[in-house]
């Protein structure tokens, strides 16, 4: 398996649970109501949650009035997200399939990828996932991608990081490749005495890479923000919110 391939194996098992501990209202509401905001979604548009894992954020835009879809590569988040959603009685069309493939053409008012779910493939792959999105919005539906970028993960970069979630630790040894862009992730995951390890593999674009390809794709002029409170985007900034639009 190459380093591009690392997504097909790497979303079950122990990963889930840390997965699980990020299901907390602090966390998906603030991303839920931006984006709202950044998608100007009116009642009953179609929202498409891209890639979904276990649907954290299709049930948030769900609740909130809107016809929500979900499409995940992996068979064991689309299980737990559909288990999520009719615990809760929501109606969300969730696909496992993927999502260079997107299945739906013209179809959604708007999309989002969430979580830093962006730069999992090679350089086609990454813009023929883009391309995807721009298919299955409507003319004039936008967009709306929360990613690493090369400003926020660089000015801070840590060889070495710690995560904890709902008793689960993991440990990230991380290595940035210049010859390919990327940031390899070695993974340590332990969890009642248990341990296992893997790995990922992100390539991470500048911003203006970043709008160069979703303009190849079919969007428009890019907007950027800095976090969740709309602020500008610059150097240093905690994440990248980047907003395109496709043209009517």
């Amino acid at each position: 398996m190459s380093r591009e391939d690392w997504y097909r194996s790497f979303f079950r098992g122990s990963w889930m649970d840390i997965q699980k501990g990020r299901d907390r209202e602090d966390l998906v509401e603030p991303a839920a109501a931006f984006i709202e905001q950044a998608l100007a979604l009116d009642a009953g548009d179609r929202v498409l949650d891209v890639p979904c894992g276990e649907g954290r954020l299709s049930r948030a835009m769900a609740r909130r009035g809107y016809r929500a879809s979900g499409i995940d590569l992996n068979s064991a988040p689309i299980r737990a997200a559909r288990r999520a959603a009719r615990a809760e009685k929501l109606d969300i069309e969730l696909e496992q399939g993927d999502m260079r493939k997107i299945p739906w053409r013209g179809r959604f008012k708007g999309a989002f990828c969430w979580w830093g779910s962006f730069g999992y493939f090679d350089e086609a792959g990454n813009l023929a996932f883009l391309k995807s999105v721009c298919r299955a919005l409507k003319p004039g539906g936008r967009f709306l991608l929360d990613g690493h970028s090369a400003e926020t993960i660089f000015p801070q970069f840590e060889p070495r990081q710690w995560i904890e979630e709902a008793g689960t630790t993991a440990l990230l040894e991380n290595h940035y490749d210049v010859e390919s862009g990327r940031v390899e992730m070695a993974w340590t995951i332990l969890k009642k005495g248990r341990r296992s390890r893997r790995k990922s593999s992100i390539r991470i674009y500048t911003l203006r890479e970043l709008g160069e390809l979703a303009g190849i794709a079919g969007f428009g002029p890019v907007y950027a923000f800095g976090n969740l409170d709309g602020e500008a985007f610059d150097l240093g900034a905690s994440r990248l919110l980047l907003l395109a639009e496709k043209p009517a």
